[in-house]
């Protein structure tokens, strides 16, 4: 079940420990704790493999921030049809159950 974190503290300049590198050398930076709260690979890839950093270079930056608010709020806005199938791909990368579900 999905939570809600909200915006606020995606802006924490504290707890965003996660780097994920988006398309064309463009970063969103995240807690590590919340994305891992959704997603079992992402909980996997930092406490296991402690990573700091996660490739989804194949993916835009718009897409990579509207999945990651989504995991905050546990809910996604208005997508973009642009956006959509990034997202949906992402959810099932990166086992957002709730996420692949909607």
């Amino acid at each position: 079940l999905p939570l809600h974190f909200g915006l606020g503290l995606l802006k924490s300049s504290t707890h965003n420990n996660l780097t994920l590198e988006a398309s064309e050398g463009e970063t969103v930076l995240a807690s590590s704790v919340v994305l891992a709260l959704n997603s079992p690979v992402i909980d996997h890839m930092t406490t296991e493999l402690n990573l700091t950093s996660v490739d989804v270079t194949e993916f835009s930056r718009d897409a990579v921030q509207m999945f990651v608010e989504a995991m905050y709020v546990g809910d996604v806005q208005k997508i973009a049809r642009a956006q959509f199938r990034d997202i949906n791909k992402m959810a099932h990368v990166f086992k957002v159950s709730w996420l692949v579900s909607i």
